[in-house]
């Protein structure tokens, strides 16, 4: 096929973005043309996609060399806009065409006879576009501008429905939070401007090593702040179960493949930059994504809506690849991106397909659904399977992976990543039990004309489902010789390439036996009820408690920090500076100036009598003083 030329690598960039401007305008009053001409759109950048991965694979991963192009001089400052491909690029632009197309697929009968069908189609572009121009930047200017569009994007599709209460403000809060690691992230831009005077990624990389530790330092805890916040880790993780308002299809591609995976990406892109700053910055990142891991696979324990499990799910393995990519494990992480990408886009997939048939995401009120809906199920419980980590299964090469680094590198971080390993099969399992075993428990009202009986979703829901549990089950194999890693590690220097690295006996044996310990513990107390999840949590004391409110992290976050020290107290304050000092100010120039205004009104009133006092009174004056001038009064 021969290798890419860049004007097909701008084609896979622009061809969502026109699309969607084509569904808000031309097609918006058309009710399928939308939604095919996305699909049409994806499947193009598909093919490109696989191109450039052809491609890469051909240069062994290295980096095809694209010129930048110039756009704009002011003063020292030169601005490029050029597209960067190799063997990274090519496997993310994969994992976002790939799964953004049958996201697209799905949600054409998902969304049907919704009023905002064309909107959707219509945003949906612009977050691809915006994700795939993050991916393909070449320079860190062009990628932070990528990286807020991608923000703004995902904040018109979390509040898609922007009539529910809730939907709107989970739109508010995921924008609102993630500004906080983005203004990091801009920090960290500025500092690369005026420690190297370009923003060229290649450039930053190669020439990391030269700049000084505090400017490391600073560069390295600028980008990953950015990365915390679009990837979720603690303590700016609140804003991802939330964003659960969005239509479900938003949350696969969204929040399972693409964007809360930018974070990730982020780091890998700058990996020889974060591997050239100090030891400290690596364990700060591996100790931010042992904590997000473990914390959140702990609150998917207790949750009962299923897409929240989902949600949780995701924060917790976007946990496992920063703490893999803190412990050095660029490959590990990477791939467990690549594989994670099509297994919980399956289960999300999957719970939207539960919600078409009851009209809910409570796992209360389904039950029983493994007969009427035996598609939905089967392909459900291979999602699970590869998420726990279950052998052959894709989740079971990556997982153990990370599981790897962090057994080479540091004792607790893979007694962390095991437990999670555990809380992971555990709650994905009871999920399938409350869900898809028992009796049916009734379901909700349907939504969006959906039905609430239970049935099994029609072929274009189906469809994406069968497709994506092949990847489910064998994307994993990919790297069973090191092909994978040998490709994206053409995207390194050469002495940060570590080749294939064996596998250990030790973690496989041990990081089996959590998972089926934890699918083991699922089935125990949810199906046989020995002893039932009644009888645990009575004996937990407040542990349950403390899970199901987060934390109290939303708590700590919303009711303290927002209401009550930057409403009650900040705000109140400025509030209080504003009236008493801003407004007393220039109400006290008005004052002055009306005293004195009256005083001159009353000096010139018409009165004859008036004006020749005031003359005498200044001819005695006059006199006075030149009197007292001229006549050596002061010196006498």
């Amino acid at each position: 096929m021969g290798q890419i030329p860049e004007a097909a690598v701008w084609v896979i960039y622009f061809v969502p973005l026109l699309t969607g401007a084509l569904c808000a305008t031309v097609l918006r009053k058309q009710m399928i043309s939308p939604g095919r001409a996305m699909i049409g759109a994806m499947f193009v950048a598909w093919l490109l996609a696989l191109w450039v991965l052809s491609s890469v694979m051909t240069s062994h991963g290295e980096p095809i060399g694209y010129e930048a192009h110039h756009w704009l001089t002011i003063g020292n400052l030169e601005i490029a806009f050029g597209v960067h491909v190799d063997g990274l690029t090519g496997v993310m632009l994969v994992v976002v065409t790939s799964v953004a197309l049958l996201v697209q697929i799905y949600s054409t009968e998902y969304m049907r006879g919704d009023g905002g069908y064309y909107r959707y189609y219509a945003y949906m572009g612009l977050f691809c576009s915006s994700m795939l121009g993050l991916v393909l930047a070449s320079s860190l200017l062009q990628l932070f501008i990528f990286w807020e569009l991608v923000g703004a994007s995902s904040y018109l599709l979390i509040g898609f429905w922007f009539d529910r209460p809730s939907a709107a403000a989970a739109a508010k809060k995921a924008f609102i939070v993630t500004r906080f690691g983005d203004f990091g992230f801009f920090l960290g831009v500025l500092i690369v401007w005026t420690t190297t005077g370009n923003f060229d990624i290649t450039s930053l990389n190669e020439h990391a090593e030269t700049l000084s530790a505090a400017a490391l330092t600073g560069i390295t805890l600028g980008l990953f702040s950015g990365a915390v916040g679009k990837s979720a880790q603690f303590p700016l993780h609140i804003w991802l179960p939330d964003a659960m308002e969005g239509p479900t299809p938003v949350s696969a591609l969204i929040h399972a493949a693409t964007m809360v995976a930018a974070g990730v990406y982020l780091i890998a892109r700058f990996f020889p930059t974060f591997e050239a700053a100090p030891e400290s910055v690596h364990m700060a990142i591996a100790t931010i994504g042992a904590i997000t891991a473990i914390m959140a696979a702990s609150m998917g324990m207790v949750a009962t809506d299923i897409k929240r499990v989902l949600a949780y799910s995701t924060v917790s393995q976007l946990g496992y690849m920063v703490m893999a990519l803190g412990l050095g494990g660029y490959v590990a992480a990477i791939f467990h991106l690549f594989t994670h990408a099509f297994f919980k886009a399956l289960l999300f997939l999957g719970s939207g397909s539960l919600n078409h048939a009851t009209g809910t995401f409570d796992m209360r009120k389904m039950g029983g659904l493994r007969s009427q809906m035996p598609i939905t199920f089967w392909t459900f419980v291979i999602g699970s399977l590869s998420l726990s980590g279950i052998w052959p299964l894709a989740g079971f090469w990556s997982k153990d992976e990370i599981l790897l680094t962090a057994f080479n590198h540091n004792t607790v971080f893979f007694v962390i990543g095991e437990a999670v390993a555990f809380m992971t099969a555990f709650y994905m399992f009871r999920a399938i039990i409350l869900t898809f075993t028992g009796e049916y428990n009734g379901g909700e009202a349907s939504e969006h004309g959906h039905s609430s009986h239970p049935h099994e979703s029609p072929m274009s829901m189906a469809a994406p489902l069968l497709i994506l549990a092949v990847p489910a089950i064998a994307i994993g194999w990919v790297n069973l010789n090191g092909g994978f890693g040998h490709l994206i590690e053409g995207a390194l220097p050469e002495a940060l390439r570590e080749g294939h690295v064996a596998a250990s006996t030790t973690v496989i044996v041990v990081s089996t036996l959590a998972a089926l310990s934890g699918i083991g513990a699922a089935f125990a107390i949810y199906l046989a009820k020995m002893p039932s999840s009644e009888a645990i949590r009575s004996k937990l004391g407040p542990i349950p408690t403390i899970l199901e409110q987060k934390y109290f992290m939303d708590v700590l976050a919303e009711d303290i920090l927002v209401r009550k020290v930057l409403y009650g107290g900040i705000a109140r304050a400025c509030e209080l500076f504003d009236q008493y000092v801003v407004d007393g100010i220039v109400n006290g120039i008005g004052w002055a100036v009306r005293v004195k205004s009256e005083i001159l009104r009353r000096s010139v009133m018409g009165q004859q009598q008036a004006y020749s006092s005031l003359l005498l009174a200044g001819v005695l004056a006059a006199v006075v003083v030149l009197f007292v001038l001229t006549g050596n009064v002061l010196e006498r």
